[in-house]
Parts: structure tokens; sequence; C-alpha cells
């Protein structure tokens, strides 16, 4: 049964397989026919096959022939893959099996075959195939295990009555922010225009602030119960619980708000019912009245007490505000605004001594320079003038001339320098401050093009790689990470290690192989894993996190992000949404592991890595019954990659494992210690072999 290559290459292979068989069927009836002998050697030992082996197990006997041809050349061809050396020792002689195992082998080298796929070996991380010590304590970290504490920064203390949540105010809020800005605004009027009122200006400004008296005593009224329904910040905790902010305002602000308001109440109707008498006697006492009435405005100054709410309520609106350089020059207007109002009140009394002293026989300051019969804004202005120019090295043409006036001047001189020292220092200090961020900028950036220049990149490189240095520098300013901070390095390890466990306790529950039960079974070791290997990262917009094919060593958590992350690999036919608290590359802290895909951020994330070596090398360390669980647990997460990777169920990527596979390796992992530590189990050599044997088998297998 020679096969020639014309008859290889020119027929189809169903056909050339029929033709096979068919020849092969008359071969072997005309074999069987011609020789008379061997054909009852065969059936004796067939019948003997029949008894050692079934028809179900073996349809491979001469007596079947006509099952067997009956069977498709398909048929035919997978039972000859199956049962190849069988078949042909009961059906043939030597020389037909030698022929056909030639015709057979041909077959197969011309039809084409599938690769067969390399089952995945994952090469185990070297801490793990470590001795351990079964009992290991720890005295350093006292520091109980806490998942929960119970307050921690920002969380807000409320009342259970949905009446009073629905009044509440928050103290950030857009509406007391709002109510904040009309509070300034309210300080800023009685700053500037109390003074103002010991002058008879004009009749038009006099109603212009006898009506805006009235709307400021309106908005410190309402301030009262608003207050009273607004929480307040306690140590970081935001308090809304009625009665707390009750008493705290009680404690506070309350005593003089009120003896203020009670002193607006009494100028309004002293006021008023002068008012009232004037009219009614025909303004015969017109000069007691206006007297009294000066006198009574200057009682408004009391409501300068406000001033130190002045600063509290700049605070909380420069707190929406975080750039460094809008600070640093918000802070140089404040002091500006400090010292112009500072001589407003100083040019104000300037003045005043000159106005109310024209009973003296000595000429005022008004008369030596000729104002006396201007406008009072002129005059204010050029008091105004003459104490700015006090505070700082400018010239003037008016000078004091009445003995008050120059008592008041010395007084003048000696404050200004004072205050112009402080103010002169304050701006230089912040001047410099913004110049140092500036030039630290502009230093990372011209070392950042003279590295590029040098190496030559392209156009498009260059600007994508400045682009995102610059996004960096931004980012650094708004989202502090730990080493950011070097005050935090000098912590005390105590205070330390609980800081890090009221931040990093909830990223490592969120694990879907971690439960209550496996966090309390040893809580020294998860407060070492908080302390030790967990690192904050933050990535931008458009950012790769991790590009498919790289070594990876680290686990990846993202933990703070407005918009979810994009996860695409080749073994996918689509892209996955990455949301916060998802564990991605879990099986680095157990092998060694390669990226399956690419992580990108499509906006500012935030994100926790867990280092694969420090991981391992802690737990195996510490050692305890948390350590077996949780190689345990990595032993058996391995034989589920290595499977899946092997039958094909699915692609094997850096997701992590659905919440019912780990919910089953989590409890098939505690079964595995219960029978671990069961008093019944005997340890024997020829018993069950231990984890670590089995880690060790592992790792030299693959070396």
């Amino acid at each position: 049964m020679s096969v020639s290559t014309a008859t290889l290459q020119g027929e189809a292979y169903e056909d050339f397989l029929t033709q096979q068989l068919e020849t092969l069927k008359s071969t072997l009836l005309a074999y069987h026919l011609s020789v008379p002998g061997v054909y009852a050697k065969d059936e004796a030992a067939c019948a003997s096959r029949e008894s050692h082996t079934s028809v179900d197990a073996l349809p491979l006997s001469i007596a079947e022939d006509d099952e067997l041809l009956k069977r498709s050349p398909r048929g035919l061809m997978e039972l000859l893959d199956a049962h190849p050396v069988e078949l042909l020792e009961e059906a043939l002689p030597i020389k037909v099996l030698d022929r056909w195992e030639d015709f057979y082998l041909g077959l197969r080298a011309q039809s084409p075959r599938k690769p067969v796929r390399e089952a995945l070996q994952l090469a185990i991380l070297d801490p793990w195939t470590r001795k351990f010590s079964s009992s290991s304590k720890n005295k350093l970290l006292r520091t109980r295990l806490s998942r929960s504490p119970s307050l921690t920064l920002g969380d807000q203390m409320w009342d259970d009555s949905w009446l009073w949540r629905q009044i509440a105010l928050t103290p950030h809020g857009n509406l007391r922010l709002a109510w904040t800005f009309l509070g300034l605004l309210a300080i800023c009027w009685d700053l500037i225009f109390i003074p103002l009122q010991m002058f008879d200006i004009n009749s038009s400004v006099d109603r212009l602030i006898n009506v805006m008296s009235i709307a400021v005593f309106i908005y410190w009224v309402l301030d009262v119960p608003a207050t009273f329904i607004t929480g307040f910040d306690r140590g970081g905790i935001l308090e809304m619980r009625m009665r707390n902010i009750a008493q705290n305002y009680i404690k506070g602000w309350l005593l003089l708000d009120g003896i203020v308001l009670f002193l607006d109440v009494i100028i309004f109707v002293v006021l008023s019912s002068s008012a009232a008498n004037d009219s009614s006697n025909g303004g015969n006492d017109s000069m007691g009245s206006f007297r009294l009435a000066r006198a009574l405005r200057l009682m408004r100054f009391l409501r300068l007490l406000r001033l130190h709410k002045m600063a509290n309520l700049a605070a909380e609106i420069l707190d929406r505000f975080k750039t460094d350089s809008f600070l640093l020059t918000m802070n140089i207007l404040r002091s500006l605004s400090a010292v112009l109002a500072l001589n407003h009140y100083m040019s104000c009394i300037f003045l005043g001594i000159a106005v109310f002293s024209v009973e003296n026989d000595e000429m005022t300051w008004i008369e030596i320079a000729g104002l006396e019969n201007t406008d009072f804004w002129t005059q204010y202005l050029s008091a105004l003038h003459w104490s700015l120019t006090q505070f700082m090295p400018a010239t003037n043409n008016i000078a004091p001339n009445t003995a008050q006036e120059r008592i008041f001047a010395i007084f003048v001189v000696l404050i200004g320098l004072a205050v112009f020292s402080s103010f002169v220092s304050g701006v230089t200090n912040t001047v410099n401050q913004l110049r140092q961020i500036h030039t630290e900028l502009f230093k990372q950036e011209s070392k950042m093009k003279s590295f590029l220049t040098q190496k030559s990149v392209s156009v498009d490189v260059w600007c994508r790689v400045q682009k995102f240095c610059r996004l960096r520098i931004l980012l650094d300013k708004i989202s502090l990470k730990e080493e950011d901070i070097p005050m935090l390095k000098d912590l005390p390890q105590g205070l330390r290690v609980k800081l890090h466990q009221e931040i990093y306790m909830p990223v490592l529950a969120s694990a879907r192989w971690m439960s209550e039960g496996l966090m309390e079974l040893d809580e020294p070791l998860m407060i070492k894993l908080c302390d030790g290997v967990l690192r904050e990262k933050v990535a931008t917009a458009t950012q790769e996190i991790f590009m498919e094919g790289g070594e990876c060593s680290d686990v990846v958590i993202p933990t703070k992000t407005r918009r979810a992350l994009i996860y695409g690999s080749s073994r996918l036919r689509h892209l996955e949404v990455i949301q916060e608290g998802i564990w991605l590359c879990e099986l680095c802290l157990w092998a060694k592991w390669e990226h399956r895909g690419q992580l990108e951020a499509t906006d500012m994330t935030h994100y926790m890595v867990i280092s694969g070596e420090d991981f391992s090398t802690t737990i195996v360390r510490h050692g305890g019954p948390l350590f077996q669980q949780i190689r345990t647990i990595g032993l058996l997460y391995i034989s589920l990659a290595e499977n899946r990777d092997s039958d094909e169920t699915g692609p094997l990527t850096d997701l992590p494992l659905s919440e019912e596979k780990a919910e089953d390796v989590r409890e098939r992992a505690a079964r595995f210690g219960q029978l671990r530590l069961s008093p019944s189990r005997k340890v024997s050599g020829s018993g069950m072999i231990g984890l670590g044997s089995f880690f060790g088998a592992r790792r030299s297998a693959l070396q």
C-alpha cells in the first residue's frame, strides 16, 4: 500500500481516507480468506480477549469488523488517535502492521495539527518557600486592630430629628458661605463708616448711613438664629447636633452679640425720640440733639468688637482656594488692607482734632493749608494723605500746628514705625515665597528642556513630556501624599502606626479574599502590613499606570477617582471599567507575574500599591496562623490561575477573582487550616505534604 506524493496532494483529506480504508478492508478480507488457519486462530484469540475486555471499553476485535467498517472516516481517525496500538495489533499481521504504521505516520505528518498550548507554570516568590515560626509576637506594636474607629476626620454628628436635618446648615456649605460673605461686608461697612459718623457730612450721606445701619442691624439680628442652626468644626469632626451647637454659641459669641444688639436698639430708640422732640419743639434745641446723636453714634464703635469674627469669616472663604500663589497674594492684600484701615482711623482722628477745636485761638492744620472752606471729602483725603506719609517715606504739605495735633502726630510716627517695619517684612517674606515657588518650577522646566535637547528627541515626544511634567507639578500641589510632608516622618512609632492603621486598614479589607474573621486572626500582623507595605501614588488623566507585558511587582488598588479607570488587554474583546477598591495583579503577592493588560487613568486618580516582595517578606517573618491562611489562599489562587489558563475557560488577565470564586478560595483555605490544626491529624513522613514543601517543590521544578 504505497502512497504517492501526487495522491496526497491531489485529493481531499476525506476522499483520500475513505479510499485507503476501502483498500484496507479488501486486503484484510483477502488475507483471511486465503489463510484459513489464521482465521481460526484469530477467533480463539478474540474469544479470549472478550472475556477480559468489554466491547464498550475496546471495540477493536476482528469479530466486530462490520461495526468497525460502518464508522465514518473521521470516527475511524479518532479511534486510531485514541487506541492506535490496540487496533493495529489486533487487526493486522506484522507486515501489514508496519505498512499501516508508515501510512498513519505519513498521514499525520501531512494533516494540519493544532499547536499544543503549553501549560502555565507560575514561579513562587522566594519568601513563601522559607521556613517560618508558628508563633510570633511583636512587643512594639501595642495598637489594637480597629478597622472602624468611633470617629474619623470629616465625620458628621447629627441628631435623629428629620426636621433638624432639613433646617440645619453645614459651616462649609454654599448657603452658609453666602451668608458669611454678607457678614464680611457688614463688618467692612462698620469699619469704614462708623468713624465718619463723628462728622456732619451732608444730609444725603447721613440718610445713607442711617439706612445701612438699619440693614446691618437686621443682618446681625438674623445672624443669631442662623448661628444656632449652623454646625461647627470640633477637632476635625463636624458637630451638627442641636444641643452641642447651642452650647458652643452660648459659651462663645452670644453674650457679645447680645450686648451689641441691645446698644443698637437703645441708639435707634433714643435717636427716634430725639428727632420727634425736635420736630415738636420747632428745632429750638437742635444743637443739644446733634451732640446727643453724635455721642450715641460713637457708641457704635462697640460693633468693631466683631472684627475678631472678620478673621474667621475671611479664613472660611479662603479655605475654598488651594492655590499657593493665590493664598500668598491674598496675604499681601490682607496686610495692605490692615494698613489702610489703620490710616483711615488715624486720618479721622487727625481731622476730628482740627474740626472740634475751633473754639481755640490757635490755627489748625486745616486753616494753615487753606482748606477751611472746602467740603468734607477734600479735608478727609488731605488727612488720609498726611497719615499715609507718616507710615511710609513720602512727602506732604500738611503739618500739625496745635499742641493736640503735634502730640497726636508723635503718636502716629511711633505707631507708623512699628507698623511699616512689620508690613515691609511680611510683604518681603511673601514675595520671596512666591519667587521660591516659581524659581523651583523654572529650574525643573529648564533641566527637563536641557535633557530632552541633549537626547535629540522628536518634537511630538518633547511636547508630551513637557505637558506631563507641568501637569505633574500641578498635581503635586493639590494632591498631597505622606512622603510630601516631612513632619510625618518624625512622628513617634506608636502614633505613626495608629495613623497608618486608620488610613490603610480599609484598603486591606477591600480585598475579595479577605474577611472579617481572617483580619481578626492575627491583629498585630494586619497592623504590620498597614505600617510597612502600602504606598500611595497619584496618576494624571490619560496616564498609563502599567502596560501589557511589563514586569509586575505591585498590586494596584484605585482608592479615589472622579471617573473610573479603563483596563484593556489583548486577551479581552472589550474594555473593562475599574472602580475604586478593585485589586489588580493580585497574583504578584505570591508568584512572579507580568502584566497581561494595560491600565489607564481617565482623570486624576489616587491609588495604592502593595509590593509583592514586601508583603510576602513581612508575613513570612511574622509567621502565625494568618500567615498559614494567606499562604494557603495563595496556593489555591495560583492553582485556579493555572487551571484557568490551561483549560481555556476564560482569559487569564490582571483582573481579580470574582466574588464567588474568592469566597470559595477563602472557605477552602479555612477548611484546610482547620484540618491542619485538628488534634486527630497525625504527622508522618508518608502523610500529607505540607504547603511549605509544596511551594519549595514548585519553585525547584521551575528553576
